[in-house]
């Protein structure tokens, strides 16, 4: 079956919230044109006759939509893309969403649930962490605003699972992260390490080597006490690390060190390999004017998929041939040349994970 996986920013950096650590924020002001306008419909009807073209009417597209805030764009939006979607019968289609979560009501959760969207609601944990990182234009609070809109997507049936960036700071407190989790009944959880700048800001939260070793291993031994115990909470890396000990490919983009192209698509068409490299020197082409299959043939391609990015610990690592680096643009967080933080995280979780699977 063929299958083509896009990510779609329709509002493109565009976003009602002033995060602190926000990186596509940092990633556009990077570029000449930093906030594009809010996506047409004929951009739409190019992407998704360029979708059907790419599986040639018939196979598997997993399209997911972020920001910036993409439901900014409108619910007319969706509805649009997905009647236009529906005039090739023969693709299937998984949709997900990545929401800040302060926007959603009745009306859009009734939309998710007709139509089947995952939805991904960034939720840093608890209110001193959220209030200290994430807030609206006039820095005010959306903590509550946010739980209140999960619990409409739960009351609707929706699918979610939340989305934390952990920063510095969070990283000393990953027993009351969890213990967050187990007490809202969140279930599916991704953790995601906060980046620096590309220009070095916001370096003073972003995590570094001893905060990703010290996390991961505090809330790896709270979470398996808390899965022994019978609670059900799925966490991102330790489901790939299942996966690999299976023998079987991580779904988490890097965690081998090889990159594929993601298919970046912004709100004007202008299609990038990835979302942390939106910028005008990796800018692949727009679809109003290419393929993805020429885009693919592009030297801008080429370039980009000369990965893996390894460092000085990689190369007496027993995990090298594992994760060859990770990304490489998040190894930021736990590889420098001079310690791995991951490698010692690894050394901690992996031969308990494994007993968890034999058992």
């Amino acid at each position: 079956m063929k299958t083509i996986s896009v990510m779609i920013k329709p509002a493109s950096a565009a976003c009602n919230l002033r995060c602190r650590y926000c990186f596509y924020a940092d990633i556009s002001e990077n570029r000449d044109v930093p906030v594009n306008t809010m996506m047409r419909a004929e951009t739409t009807e190019v992407i998704t006759k360029r979708l059907a073209e790419a599986v040639a009417g018939e196979g598997l597209a997993n399209i997911s939509f972020q920001g910036g805030e993409p439901v900014l764009a409108g619910l007319d939006y969706f509805r649009h893309f997905v009647s236009c979607m529906k005039q090739y019968p023969g693709i299937r289609v998984n949709y997900a969403l990545q929401t800040n979560g302060t926007l959603i009501n009745e009306e859009w959760a009734d939309f998710f649930k007709e139509n089947d969207f995952l939805i991904g609601v960034s939720l840093d944990g608890y209110q001193t962490n959220m209030d200290q990182f994430r807030f609206d234009a006039e820095h005010k609070s959306v903590y509550y605003r946010i739980l209140d809109n999960i619990e409409t997507l739960r009351k609707k049936g929706v699918s979610f699972n939340i989305l934390t960036v952990v920063t510095s700071t969070l990283a000393g407190h990953a027993k009351g992260l969890l213990n967050f989790y187990l007490n809202h009944h969140y279930e599916y959880v991704q953790l995601i390490p906060c980046l620096p700048g590309l220009e070095g800001s916001g370096a003073d939260f972003a995590m570094k080597p001893a905060d990703y070793e010290k996390f991961y291993i505090e809330f790896f031994d709270c979470w398996q006490k808390a899965v022994l115990k019978g609670h059900r909470l799925s966490v991102n890396l330790f489901d790939n690390l299942f996966s690999m000990l299976r023998g079987q490919m991580p779904y988490q983009c890097g965690m081998i060190g090889r990159c594929s192209m993601q298919y970046v698509i912004e709100s004007n068409g202008d299609t990038y390999p990835c979302d942390f490299y939106c910028l005008d020197e990796y800018r692949l082409g727009n679809l109003e004017d290419m393929s993805f299959a020429e885009m693919n043939d592009t030297q801008v391609s080429a370039e980009f998929l000369k990965t893996p990015c390894m460092k000085q610990p990689c190369m007496s690592c027993r995990y090298r041939t594992m994760c060859n680096g990770g990304c490489r643009r998040q190894n930021v967080c736990y590889l420098t040349d001079e310690e791995c933080g991951y490698q010692k995280a690894l050394d901690h979780i992996l031969p308990l994970l494994s007993r968890m699977r034999m058992g």
